[in-house]
């Protein structure tokens, strides 16, 4: 018979065990780098509850979206071991950090059934894998391009919501009336900013900005006839000055009641036709016609290569991107990135009903990338942005695209992906 001294020993022993298996990262500390973004403010009073239910503690900074890839960058290329987790934004610097080797695989945590990584809209995870199907990040914050319109227009006019180019444009002409202060369609049109815009019409007609083996592609049939078509588009039913405009322009034309039709990204939604806008009442929302709307994770957690403590770095991955935690971001007003979520009527009953069904029709079809996956997604967007304002001014668009084909080729190369 056991003493009672050694039986309560034992009993403190088994608690003990049970307690290094619920929590095997207790006592460690990580450090974060945050992006400044509405996702890090919702989630940042949630942290001592991370600390109490795992016992890891966290250290963490926060920086403007430059600034922290300034950072992130320094810390990883010098190799240093004291970052372990970040925020990262996979359209733009990803490639980049996978071909420096700066960015540690979470394979172990997509592996772990627990975290359910089939329950992440699938482009959006995508995102992080290299071409050998290694995971590097986890999504956060998704968005997906959606044409808003005018119900208020549309239904006097008798048209049906577009599905097909064809009937966009079809739409855009009926309805544009400039003398009444209406335009048919309004969009982003500057340079650079509008590629992002102009990949859903891309792919929508089939083309992209390069293929599988990074052959530049941009003078193609498919892609002549869209820049061709986007271009057409603003410069026959859009309002003056379209070439200048960047999505905060835009919205200022749609929200205002001047336009029949835009299309944008869905995150930014209020922008357009919420309760400070003019059309917040008839204010409709469809997935893109072309049926290829762009469908992106604008930002990531990821951990680094050089790490010590890739253990409690991915034990906070999981719990940031839990269904719990995607869902109360998502009721906080971030574009979340599980499906589970989006289909919760709890988690989008703050979202416009029309919108979320747009979403929901969106994320199983969607394309992962709004612009070019390569090192210098600057340079390209330049480049490409040229031949879009050459459309919109109604250039010669086959001429145009050509010599930015040739361009793009160069960046490419100087990449190093041929």
């Amino acid at each position: 018979m056991l003493s009672v001294g050694l039986l309560l020993g034992v009993i403190a022993g088994c608690a003990g065990t049970a307690q290094a298996a619920d929590k095997p990262y207790d006592g460690e500390t990580i450090r974060i780098i945050f992006g400044n973004h509405d996702w890090t403010d919702a989630i940042r009073p949630k942290l001592s509850e991370f600390t109490e239910l795992t016992g890891i503690r966290i250290v963490s900074e926060s920086y403007p979206e430059d600034q922290l890839n300034q950072k992130v960058s320094v810390e990883l290329a010098s190799g240093g071991r004291n970052l372990d987790v970040f925020m990262t934004r996979p359209l733009q610097e990803t490639k980049q950090f996978i071909k420096n080797g700066w960015l540690g695989s979470i394979d172990a945590l997509i592996a772990d059934a627990s975290f359910d990584a089939d329950d992440f809209i699938p482009p959006a995870i995508e995102i992080f894998r290299d071409n050998e199907g290694t995971n590097f990040g986890v999504p956060l914050v998704t968005e997906r391009q959606v044409l808003y319109y005018r119900k208020d227009l549309f239904e006097a006019a008798g048209i049906s919501v577009p599905t097909t180019f064809e009937e966009m444009e079809a739409a855009a002409k009926a309805l544009h009336d400039p003398a009444n202060g209406v335009f048919g369609f309004v969009a982003r049109g500057l340079s650079a900013a509008a590629v992002t815009q102009f990949s859903s019409f891309l792919r929508g007609f089939g083309g992209d900005f390069n293929d599988a083996d990074y052959n530049a592609t941009l003078d193609t049939p498919e892609a002549i006839a869209a820049f061709d078509f986007y271009g057409r588009m603003l410069r026959n039913y859009g309002p003056p000055g379209a070439i200048n405009m960047h999505w905060q322009q835009a919205a200022g034309v749609y929200s205002q009641g001047q336009a029949a039709m835009c299309t944008d990204a869905d995150s930014i939604y209020k922008s357009f036709c919420g309760p400070e806008t003019d059309i917040e009442d008839v204010a409709g929302f469809a997935s893109m016609p072309g049926g290829k709307p762009y469908n992106v994770t604008s930002w990531g957690l990821s951990i680094s290569s050089g790490t010590s403590k890739a253990g409690a770095a991915m034990e906070f991955i999981k719990w940031a991107t839990s269904r719990e935690m995607i869902k109360f971001a998502q009721m906080s007003g971030i574009s979340s990135s599980r499906q589970s979520v989006w289909a919760d009527p709890e988690s989008t009953k703050n979202y416009p009903a029309e919108l979320t069904r747009a979403i929901e029709v969106s994320n199983p079809i969607g394309i992962s990338s709004d612009r070019p996956l390569i090192i210098s997604v600057g340079k390209a967007r330049d480049v490409i942005g040229e031949v879009i304002v050459d459309s919109i001014e109604g250039r010669d668009v086959v001429a145009s695209a050509a010599k930015a084909n040739a361009e793009y080729q160069a960046i490419i190369d100087e990449d190093g992906f041929r």
